[in-house]
């Protein structure tokens, strides 16, 4: 048997060899990373979508056989309302899960800007803002000490710990 274009089986290899070598030396430790990850989540994902489906399957609802069968217009009404009904407080517990994530992520978006604009700034410019900051709490603490039947009674540490839940 002859090779092809004069090459040996060994050469063949051994430029193959040579060029997966080549393409991982210039491959980034960061790349390969984040296709690993992603090809988890979506194994992750394809899994926990299939137990979902299997556990809310109407063969395994309560250990029960709950095959169809036939029956009337009105327990196929029943079931569509039951099914309906489930889809519904899944949605609902999956808006209640994730409600908090929008705010997360721009906490996490505006403690990131800061910490860049933080990084830009010198040492007369950081003690600038921290004044400016402490002025503003002052002002706010005074305005609600004069308005104390429309806000309360509150502290400095009140209004601290307020201010953390927005600013982080």
């Amino acid at each position: 048997m002859e090779e092809p274009l004069g090459y040996s089986n060994s050469q063949t290899w051994q430029a193959w060899f040579e060029s997966y070598q080549v393409l991982w030396n210039n491959t980034s430790l960061i790349f390969v990373a984040s296709v690993g990850v992603s090809l988890a989540v979506v194994v992750v994902s394809w899994v926990m979508g299939r137990a979902g489906s299997i556990r809310h399957s109407p063969r395994t609802q309560g250990g029960k056989d709950n095959s169809p069968k036939e029956g009337t217009e009105e327990e196929d009404s029943e079931k569509n309302e039951d099914k309906f009904d489930q889809e519904k407080k899944d949605v609902d517990r999956v808006i209640k899960y994730a409600q908090h994530l929008p705010g997360e992520l721009k906490k996490a978006h505006q403690r990131s800007l800061e910490k860049t604009i933080e990084t830009d700034m010198s040492e007369d410019q950081r003690r600038a803002e921290r004044e400016a900051q402490s002025q503003q709490l002052a002002a706010i603490f005074k305005l609600m000490q004069e308005q104390e039947e429309k806000f309360g009674e509150t502290t400095m540490d009140e209004i601290k710990d307020q201010m953390k839940l927005y600013c982080g």
